[in-house]
Parts: structure tokens; C-alpha cells; sequence
């Protein structure tokens, strides 16, 4: 199953943190009626941390672009955009990620936190908060995710899936498949021409 943590963990590693001192960061994630993530990744740096990102990917971001592609092969991610602000040793990410969200079996759509007992704090309805600090980084690293389902998702509820992590699960139309049928209306056009402009050649 996919997972938000999954999902981005590979940016903590972009972050070149040190063991010196504690780095923050901050994930949003605005999830859509159509299970699509729109992310947003935030971090202040001290000076030294600064220097090394910023030889890593800061002056390349088509070497983070290619690096974050690489480590999650399963999704399908674009509109990358790249801030930094120099000043403040500070950079800003944005991306979409498509997939994010499941339909179970029954029915119900499964957000996968990855981690058991997951410490959550609901901000309103929709949105709630995610405090973590990943064991690879020796505490040296806290992430702070901002989960933002869909508007449209009721009887939400946090469950834990058959490893014991935390998942949310809500109850959600499912998409349209008009998209679909629209899509592929449109590449069968493209055929049907493509062979209808053939067989004219050939006539003539």
C-alpha cells in the first residue's frame, strides 16, 4: 500500500542535515476528490546544512527533480517548483503526486501514515497534524505534516492496517469515470484520423 511517509521521506534526505544539530521541516499535503496530492515541502537550515543542500541540489534542481523521481518509481509526480531564499537559508518545494489515496475492498478510501500509533492532532474537520522524527536521522531531524483530505470525505476515522499502523479511512464518491471515457474517446479520435488520413494517401 502506498503511504504519505513513503511518499516523501525521500525529501528528508535531500535536506543533507547534519549530526550536530536538530533540523525542522515542514510537509503539507492537500489531498483531492480524486485521491491526487498536491505537496508542499518547507525547511529552514543552519548555515553549515545550508552550504552542503545547497552544492547538492540547491544550484541543480534538475539533480532534485531526477533524484526524488528515482526514489519513488511507483508515482507519477509533476509541476515540480523550486524556492530558495538565500538570506534565510531556506528553501520551499512544491509537487503533485498522483495515487496518494486507495479504495479498499469495501469500499473506503485508505490513507497509509506508516507508522504505528501515529501521534495525531485534528486542526478542523479535514486537516490534522503529524508530528515525527524518523529513527534513520538519530533524532536529528522532526517532520511536521499537515494532512488535508478532501472536502467532500466523511465519517473519517484513524485505523491501523494489518501491520499495526496508523491509516485514516473516510467514505468518499468515487471518481467519475467521465475523465476516463473523455480521455480515451480523444485517443481513438487521434487513431480513427491517423488511419482515415493514411488510407487518403494511399488512394491518391
Amino acid at each position: 500500500m502506498k503511504s504519505i511517509i513513503n511518499l516523501i521521506v525521500c525529501i528528508a534526505l535531500l535536506s543533507s542535515i547534519g549530526a550536530y544539530s536538530q533540523s525542522q521541516q515542514k510537509i503539507e499535503m492537500k489531498i483531492n476528490e480524486v485521491g491526487n496530492a498536491k505537496l508542499n515541502i518547507s525547511m529552514t537550515m543552519k548555515a553549515q546544512e545550508w552550504q552542503i543542500w545547497n552544492s547538492n541540489y540547491g544550484n541543480n534542481p534538475s539533480a532534485l527533480k531526477r533524484d526524488i523521481e528515482r526514489s519513488m518509481p511507483a508515482y507519477f509526480l509533476d509541476d515540480f517548483k523550486l524556492e530558495k531564499d538565500d538570506m534565510n537559508r531556506s528553501f520551499n518545494l512544491s509537487l503533485n503526486a498522483y495515487g496518494v489515496c486507495e479504495i479498499n475492498k469495501r469500499g473506503k478510501w485508505i490513507v497509509d501514515t506508516e507508522q504505528k500509533d501515529a501521534q495525531l492532532t485534528e486542526l478542523s474537520e479535514t486537516k490534522y497534524m503529524l508530528v515525527s522524527s524518523p529513527p534513520e536521522y538519530g533524532g536529528n531531524l522532526q517532520q511536521t505534516y499537515i494532512i488535508e483530505l478532501p472536502e467532500d470525505a466523511k465519517n473519517i476515522k484513524t485505523d491501523k492496517n494489518a501491520f499495526g499502523k496508523t491509516v485514516f479511512e473516510f467514505d468518499m464518491d468515487a471518481p467519475s469515470s467521465g475523465f476516463n471515457f473523455i480521455r480515451w474517446a480523444g485517443i481513438l479520435l487521434f487513431i480513427v484520423g491517423g488511419g482515415w488520413a493514411s488510407k487518403n494517401m494511399l488512394d491518391k
